[in-house]
């Protein structure tokens, strides 16, 4: 059993049109960036890391691009056979260890077995049974939260914005997940290595929503100077035709 998660790190925009641009833009970070899916042990030692993918391409979606790797690597041998396992999908796959994902993951215990959080039903609420299968799941998934929180703080390639070439990303972030495996061997991850990671999650929000004032407040003040040109030329009830396609005048993707 292992769990299976994602990470963001930001980089400079990528080069080319705003088409080229859209993929790598996160508006949950507010920042152009990666993503990587990182497989971890219980142990807090991380087993396979993924290519870097744009930011707009769904969870899922890259964990079934590598669904052969959790096939294989799930499937129990013949000692494992005789072990107990009382856990969800058991029915549906007796021959394989379960892999624990969140909400992103949804549906892909189609594929292999993948235990994920019950959601909230349209116009209704979890049973009392859901939230506390929820409560467990998200507790033996903190080893992510760990490790990505080791990782951040080790080596600030891996958290601060990227900007070397793009072509070179895999291997860098690679060496430091290994090398971050080593590290753990030393010295096993504890909660601590959680509360990092969360700092490094609101540090990146709290930046993401800082550059999107200050690009709103751009943007409101090139729109002006805009109407203010435009008013020598054009009569008043006119000026208001040319604004800005984005709705909330911050002139990012919407």
């Amino acid at each position: 059993m292992y769990a299976d998660d994602v990470t963001f790190q930001q980089t400079n925009a990528p080069a080319g049109s705003f088409a080229e641009k859209k993929p790598y833009f996160s508006k949950k970070h507010g920042h152009y960036g990666f993503k990587v899916e990182v497989r971890v042990l219980p142990s807090g030692h991380a087993i396979n890391v993924t290519s870097a993918a744009p930011e707009s391409i769904a969870d899922i979606a890259i964990c079934e691009s590598n669904i052969d790797f959790h096939v294989e690597k799930l499937e129990k041998t013949s000692h494992d056979e005789s072990m107990l396992d009382a856990d969800p999908l058991v029915t549906e796959y007796p021959t394989a260890w379960a892999l624990l994902a969140d909400k992103g993951y949804q549906g892909l215990h189609r594929r292999v077995r993948a235990i994920t959080p019950a959601k909230n039903p349209a116009g209704s609420m979890l049973s009392h049974a859901e939230l506390v299968r929820n409560d467990k799941i998200a507790s033996d998934r903190v080893i992510m939260e760990n490790c990505f929180g080791r990782l951040k703080t080790l080596w600030s390639i891996a958290s601060d914005k990227y900007a070397w070439k793009r072509e070179n990303y895999d291997m860098f972030f690679q060496a430091c997940v290994a090398l971050t495996n080593v590290h753990i061997k030393c010295l096993p991850l504890r909660e601590d290595d959680e509360h990092d990671h969360n700092r490094y999650v609101n540090r990146l929000l709290a930046l993401g929503e800082r550059t999107k004032d200050k690009r709103t407040n751009s943007a409101t003040k090139s729109r002006d100077r805009r109407k203010q040109r435009l008013s020598l030329l054009l009569p008043p009830e006119d000026v208001g035709h040319y604004g800005y396609d984005s709705p909330d005048g911050s002139g990012i993707f919407d």
